[in-house]
């Protein structure tokens, strides 16, 4: 597969073109394109603007990053997972027609995302960026009936760069001249002020905020989920004129999207453990900033704290945010990540904090020890705290799986089966490249999907 997929990260939008080109540009031809690019925020402006319309009768198609537990879950269409049989047949016309060039993963994805949204209409198509804005797969599409840019903060300096006017320039990429945005609550003047002044060379109209009252029942957790719906009802509000607000209170109360600041109520973990798990896709400062804000206010008492982090990231600076609720620490390597801090790295960089920090061979291991209260292989007395499992989120960055501090982003951390990242994918491949029968889709594969360099793009 890599062979025909090199590219980890490679900003270049002239493959995908190519071969959109050669299915008839069917990204240009979608109904209603919704836009959204940010740091934080995406996936629930995503979701909170998707249940809306629904609540309206208004049939959405979705394409969002990473998925949490089956790969599907980045292609819905109206209400429903893309199908294993649809999505097999998409990525072997596309497989066949790239003709071995070279290409990234979430160029491909996002390619099976395009013809899946054409051979399906939908009153809106909404789309969530990867990595950026600019230079994003997602971008290709010239013809957006609305652009949303959420929060923006740092992540990804490496490629977006270290000074958030860059960031911002990069996220703003996905304006178009003449087509209106909404642009969320910002926390960094700098960031505001770059957006605005593109969106006036761009002769983009900035739609004001209409801020949701903080009486309104929300399905997802957080004061700071407040500003995510704002974003999405007045988003609804420009497209839909005569929209109803029973209607609008209907599709915010009834928003889901796993891993916003959620307390696990099934799955292996909750069957193994004895205190309270929360997990949650934060990833960088701001979003662990905005988590500890909310742990604060639960009154859970000290927690401990499971965590494994790509060597890209500032695992000192993550971890501080929570020093003044942590019991204890239990680092771990991610598995068959080679860019992976090592347990013993995490370790020493924390242990330069003062953190008293353990190391464990897996995050199942991990888990039972704290659930011991064990330091370092010795049994310690425990008293009461939740444990909030940071098993690390997948941060996709266009081929590349960063899973790193802050929670696992899934619906159900099931150790035996959060695995299928890229079965489907894989089956294609191999039905492709070798000519056998289609080969037979069913549960999960092991934990490597979810953790290897196949899984990809995308800032939470």
């Amino acid at each position: 597969m890599f062979s025909l997929h090199p590219k980890l990260i490679d900003f270049d939008l002239s493959r995908l073109k190519f071969l959109m080109d050669k299915f008839d540009n069917p990204q240009n031809n979608l109904n209603n394109v919704i836009h959204i690019a940010g740091t934080n925020g995406k996936g629930s402006t995503a979701t909170f603007l998707k249940e809306i319309l629904e609540a309206h009768n208004l049939s959405v198609n979705i394409y969002t990053s990473p998925h949490l537990i089956n790969f599907n879950e980045r292609i819905r269409i109206n209400k429903n997972l893309i199908s294993d049989e649809n999505l097999i047949n998409i990525l072997e016309a596309v497989e066949l027609k790239n003709n071995h060039n070279p290409i990234t993963f979430f160029e491909i994805t996002t390619a099976a995302a395009f013809i899946a949204f054409k051979q399906y209409p939908s009153d809106i198509n909404i789309f969530e960026t990867g990595l950026g804005g600019r230079l994003d797969a997602t971008n290709i599409i010239e013809n957006k009936k609305l652009t949303i840019i959420t929060k923006i903060g740092f992540d990804h300096e490496e490629f977006l760069g270290k000074k958030i006017e860059k960031i911002a320039k990069e996220k703003a990429g996905i304006l178009r001249k003449n087509i209106p945005v909404i642009i969320a609550k910002q926390s960094k003047d700098q960031a505001l002020k770059t957006l605005v002044n593109i969106a006036k060379e761009l002769n983009s109209k900035i739609i004001q905020i209409d801020k949701i009252s903080k009486d309104t029942k929300l399905g997802l957790v957080g004061d700071f989920q407040y500003e995510n719906a704002s974003t999405a009802f007045t988003a609804a509000k420009f497209l839909i004129p005569s929209i109803s607000l029973p209607k609008v209170k209907q599709g915010l109360a009834r928003t889901s999207w796993s891993g916003r600041i959620q307390k696990l109520n099934d799955g292996k973990i909750f069957n193994l453990r004895k205190n309270i798990t929360v997990i949650d896709g934060s990833h960088n400062l701001d979003g662990a900033i905005v988590l500890n804000q909310y742990l604060k206010k639960q009154s859970l008492g000290k927690w401990n704290l499971i965590i494994g982090m790509l060597n890209n990231r500032e695992v000192k600076d993550f971890v501080n945010i929570f020093k003044n609720h942590i019991n204890q620490i239990y680092a771990i390597a991610i598995p068959e990540q080679k860019n992976s801090l090592s347990a013993l790295d995490i370790k020493n960089k924390l242990d330069e904090l003062g953190f008293n920090t353990n190391t464990s061979n897996s995050l199942e291991d991990a888990l039972k020890m704290a659930d011991r209260g064990e330091i370092n292989g010795r049994r310690e007395p425990k008293g009461p705290y939740a444990q909030a499992a940071s098993d690390g989120d997948i941060d996709e960055a266009d081929g590349r799986a960063e899973y790193q501090a802050g929670s696992v982003r899934s619906r159900r951390i099931d150790l035996e089966r959060g695995r299928r990242c890229t079965a489907v994918y894989r089956a294609a491949l191999r039905k492709v490249q070798r000519r056998v029968t289609r080969p037979r889709l069913s549960g999960a594969l092991s934990e490597e999907c979810l953790h290897s360099a196949d899984v990809l793009e995308g800032d939470l």
